[in-house]
């Protein structure tokens, strides 16, 4: 019964993906799925001893799973995106646990629940905004409705490889546009209903626990404790999930059977009574968690398991953990594309399929409580291994420590914690001594994290290494499917097509291939060479907390297996493309570092932390660097004290193959000045995002490239890429590329030939 449970949750699971895709044929997958549903039911009552009513039903599934993906892609004539670029008051509801301290005001998501235009046109409206207060702060913020108007603006993300799947969050939320706002532009509407009112009690546990241990210590206890990562620092976030520690900051099964067996403990489980209670807190608490896709996932295993523990029954856990599934994708189909649900079902399946073989086959490692340690340990990373390296392209090698030593001691703070939120008097001072033990355990993660080689880089393998890699653990744990002479060959042959793969995508030569990541209104480059060279030219940079280098940077290098930049190249030091550069050399070697003439800038000073002065290199104009093969050329580089525009060096970076240039922000006088050095370039850089004061056409005319790719943000405020400018490439013969339109863009040097990739449209050929 099991297999077939499986087999039913992967077809409707697999459909749900398939209608998600290709939304378009919602009426016939709807259609197909009552016909072989009728199908099903009558070979269930004619045909009972036949596996046609089998057959039926796991097709009847797979079409159910396509009819329910579809129809949550389907648009609404209540869509608020419908609205995208006009002046509007849209009415709503906080949801207070989005509620965020950001740099110059305060942000939130506001449930629309209608919109007005003008005068006094009403409408319905349906889906979320985020919304961002100036000069506000949270404590400003009460429960209930409020009415905010604005100009409603379209949901920019970055679009890279390796990156947050920002398009696939908003529609996981239902997140349709953005609103920022003055806070005369808010008006309450009404008193805060219940809802609002258990909200603000959540946002007060969690706020009791910061408030009583400060810094990442109550950040890290509130995470565990509650879910989350408010607080959490770069350096701390990127510690855990070195670690493989990052699903303690989740609230999983782990937390829930924790709480379930501390409740038990108290309450005691003789009876349904008590089973019911229960269920009743582990209800709360799952909703005091913010209700996310594993909350309820982990909430219904527990409530089934508890369930038939009461009625005297054994729970069948596969199926249970099946009947989940299908259960928390019909609420919410576009769960299926979240990549904490898809881990937190991979690990949980792990434990329930993987663990109890493993375990017997484990007999030989003593004591029993390190033998159980490590079998839960490697049955969830076996089970989860393929889905980290395809949304992580890291592989930890020191999680088996950090589960078996540091997560045991976690859990009892995590109790301790709980404990101290429901007692009104002695709570306070458990929950600041969980803190006072949480600083060591967070000591021992962050030097696990800095141990050399704690994880390494894996670059994007292949689907079809997946898919053998998940045959081959049905073959070595699942004695059912195959005999024990089929396993061998099985897994034999599986490991075999996994190598072939993996070396091909690692090992086939490639291209000369220059990526021009997509940062917003900034600039970063990675120039790949023939010998494996790997060159990085700017780094980005945008306002506020959020960190180009580690969180964009980073990623794109994991997705491509780079372990080590060989040079990094700033054309100068404004934020816009020296802001990633510590971020990117705090979490990866840098060999050398290519600096322009001019006084550092503060992002420049932070990045200097971690190189080494005979490691630091001048773009004196005129200076030849080497690379193997490859040649970088600084043809030319203004001198300034301020760090400006005008300091902006222009290299040229050339193989056999083909040739790039780079700009940064030199302007037209810079440009002229530099036009007589200037050498033909296949590609180029534009200048300064496109601005209509770059981009001369004298320069054009030396430089003479056959593309020209503009790295600007979408809507920025500067009007860039400017009209004059665009029409200027266009004359001078250049295709022109634009990474607020296109995301990251690959372009690769192909035997004379130049072929290039937009990310948002042709992600199979990154």
């Amino acid at each position: 019964m099991k297999t077939w449970f499986a087999a039913a949750a992967a077809l409707f699971a697999s459909g749900d993906y398939a209608g998600i895709l290709m939304p378009q044929y919602f009426s016939v997958y709807a259609v197909l799925a009552l016909l072989f549903g009728v199908l099903m039911a009558a070979a269930a009552k004619f045909k009972p001893q036949t596996y046609g009513a089998a057959v039926f039903a796991l097709i009847f599934f797979a079409l159910c799973g396509m009819a329910a993906g579809s129809k949550a892609m389907q648009p609404h004539t209540a869509d608020i995106k419908n609205y995208i670029g006009q002046e509007v008051t849209v009415y709503g509801n906080v949801d207070l646990l989005t509620l965020k301290k950001q740099e110059k005001g305060t942000g939130f998501i506001l449930e629309c629940t209608a919109l007005q235009t003008g005068g006094d046109n009403f409408y319905k409206a349906r889906g979320n905004i985020r919304v961002f207060v100036q000069n506000a702060k949270v404590k400003n913020f009460t429960a209930g409705s409020i009415a905010v108007t604005g100009t409603l603006k379209s949901l920019n993300g970055f679009a890279n490889p390796g990156s947050f799947n920002s398009e696939n969050w908003n529609l996981q939320q239902g997140l349709q546009g953005r609103m920022s706002v003055k806070q005369a532009a808010l008006q309450v509407m009404g008193e805060a209903d219940i809802s609002d009112k258990f909200f603000l009690f959540a946002l007060g546990l969690r706020h009791k626990i910061t408030d009583t241990v400060d810094g990442e210590a109550g950040a890290v206890l509130c995470g565990m404790a509650l879910g989350g990562y408010d607080g959490l620092s770069e350096a701390t976030r990127e510690a855990f999930s070195v670690t493989g520690l990052a699903h303690i900051l989740s609230v999983s099964g782990t937390h829930m059977a924790l709480v379930a067996g501390f409740l038990i403990l108290i309450i005691g489980r003789r009876g349904k009574a008590q089973i019911i209670t229960v269920l009743l807190l582990l209800f709360l608490y799952a909703l005091l968690c913010g209700g996310s896709a594993p909350v309820w996932r982990s909430f219904i295993m527990s409530a089934v398991a508890l369930a038939g523990a009461g009625t005297y029954k054994k729970a069948q856990s596969g199926n249970i953990f099946c009947a989940a599934a299908v259960l928390l994708l019909i609420y919410n189909p576009l769960w299926l594309l979240d990549a904490g649900f898809q881990l937190s079902f991979a690990a949980t399946g792990g434990l329930i399929f993987i663990y109890p073989q493993l375990k017997e086959r484990l007999q030989f490692l003593k004591p029993v409580l390190v033998r159980e340690g490590f079998a839960i340990t490697l049955a969830a990373q076996l089970a989860s291994l393929p889905l980290l390296l395809w949304h992580f392209n890291q592989l930890s090698l020191v999680t088996f420590a950090a589960n078996i030593l540091l997560v045991p001691a976690m859990e009892i703070l995590v109790i301790a914690a709980l404990a101290g939120l429901c007692l009104p008097f002695a709570g306070t001072y458990l929950i600041y001594a969980a803190g006072i033990f949480m600083q060591p355990l967070l000591n021992a993660v962050s030097f696990l994290a800095a141990l050399p080689a704690a994880a390494v880089n894996v670059p994007h393998l292949p689907a079809a290494c997946f898919v053998l890699y998940y045959i081959m653990l049905a073959a070595l744990f699942n004695g059912n499917w195959f005999s024990k002479t089929e396993r061998r060959y099985t897994a034999a042959i599986c490991s075999a097509g996994i190598i072939v793969l993996a070396a091909y995508k690692i090992f086939m030569p490639q291209p000369f291939t220059v990526h021009f990541m997509d940062v917003g209104q900034g600039d970063a480059a990675l120039v790949q060479t023939t010998d494996g060279h790997n060159i990085i030219v700017d780094c980005g940079g945008l306002q506020g907390n959020f960190d180009t280098g580690s969180r964009i940077i980073v990623p794109y290098l994991r997705y491509l297996g780079v372990e080590k930049v060989d040079l990094l190249a700033l054309s100068h030091g404004h934020h816009d493309h020296a802001g990633g550069a510590a971020g990117l050399a705090r979490l990866v070697k840098v060999d050398k570092l290519l600096l322009p003439q001019e006084k550092p800038s503060e992002d420049v000073q932070k990045l200097l932390h971690y190189i080494k002065p005979q490691n630091i290199l001048e773009a004196a104009e005129g200076s030849v660097y080497t690379l193997g093969k490859c040649r970088i050329e600084v043809l030319a580089s203004g001198k300034s004290d301020g760090g400006g525009n005008e300091s902006s060096v222009i290299m040229r970076i050339t193989e056999p193959a083909g040739s790039i240039l780079f700009t940064g922000d030199a302007d037209e006088n810079i440009e002229l000045a530099a036009a007589a050095k200037i050498k033909p370039a296949d590609v180029l850089k534009v200048a300064h995002h496109g601005s209509n004061f770059s981009s001369s056409p004298l320069f054009l005319k030396q430089a003479n490239p056959r593309l020209a790719v503009i790295s600007v943000g979408a809507d920025n405020r500067y009007g860039h890429p400017g009209h004059d400018a665009v029409q200027r490439l266009q004359a001078a013969g250049a295709k022109v590329l634009r990474t607020d339109k296109m995301g990251a863009v690959k372009v690769c040097f192909d035997e004379g030939r130049l072929q290039w990739y937009s990310y948002r449209y042709d992600k199979e050929f990154f």
